[in-house]
């Protein structure tokens, strides 16, 4: 089999390419998140194998061995990586935006959330619940690599709706009667919460600034997670996972 070894060559070009404008797909480049993505089904377009990795890796993934397989020299991988220590494989998945849809039960409103770290986190928190519809009002892309590693092949199995302003979200809220609940310093303590809430949105904001005055506007409930010794908030990833396992397990 031919081994690639340019980086002018083709296919890497537009792997490249991808990785940068990712349009549909996702770049993935660790064999357990690949591995996730083939037994969800996902369409896997090819996969690049290191040279000198490529037997262990087919050996310890032998479903590998069912994709459009290239083998690239060692330089290639590593240029195409952003971690340290490459791990010798590289896929192009599949992974448009879902059609939009009203949500069948509880639910997860992210507004203006920056922060790749707490995405991934919060998105890991929803599939461990049955908060698995996530609507992102303005929010870093979970196409981007850090949301991808963080939430560890949970990706898969949530929904995820892009809105790109706030007004879109607002009357997409209004047109379904969505209930909305905003996690905020001055709302009901989160533990006084007795009965499982049906078809709830929990909306949390931007890291630094918090919820709008926009989007609260157009939300009935607002709860708190209380605190001590002086502390005045949480980590949004942080926050809404602990509000949602908390409403999850009532």
């Amino acid at each position: 089999m031919e081994i690639i070894t340019s980086i002018k060559n083709e296919l890497i070009v537009k792997t490249k390419k991808i990785k940068l404008e990712p349009n549909g797909k996702l770049f993935l480049e660790n064999p357990k998140l690949i591995k996730e993505a083939y037994l969800s089904n996902l369409v896997i377009n090819y996969v690049l194998i290191s040279q000198n990795k490529y037997e262990n890796l087919i050996r310890d993934y032998s479903f590998l061995k069912n994709l459009n397989l290239f083998i690239v020299g060692e330089n290639i991988i590593e240029g195409l990586s952003d971690t340290k220590t490459p791990q010798g494989v590289i896929a192009i998945v599949e992974f448009k935006e879902k059609e939009l849809k009203v949500p069948n039960n509880n639910f997860i409103v992210l507004e203006n959330l920056q922060d790749a770290g707490n995405l991934g986190t919060i998105i890991r928190s929803c599939r461990g619940t049955n908060f698995k519809d996530i609507y992102l009002i303005n929010c870093v892309s979970f196409y981007n690599q850090k949301v991808i590693r963080s939430a560890m092949g949970n990706l898969f199995d949530v929904n995820l709706y892009n809105f790109k302003s706030i007004d879109n979200f607002i009357q997409f809220s209004k047109e379904n009667n969505l209930d909305l609940c905003v996690a905020d310093l001055k709302g009901q303590n989160l533990f006084d919460i007795k009965e499982k809430p049906s078809k709830l949105g929990i909306v949390i904001g931007n890291e630094g600034n918090g919820v709008s005055n926009q989007m609260k506007e157009v939300c009935n409930k607002f709860i708190s997670i209380p605190m001590k010794n002086g502390l005045e908030s949480l980590n949004a990833g942080v926050s809404c996972s602990i509000i949602i396992y908390y409403l999850d397990n009532l």
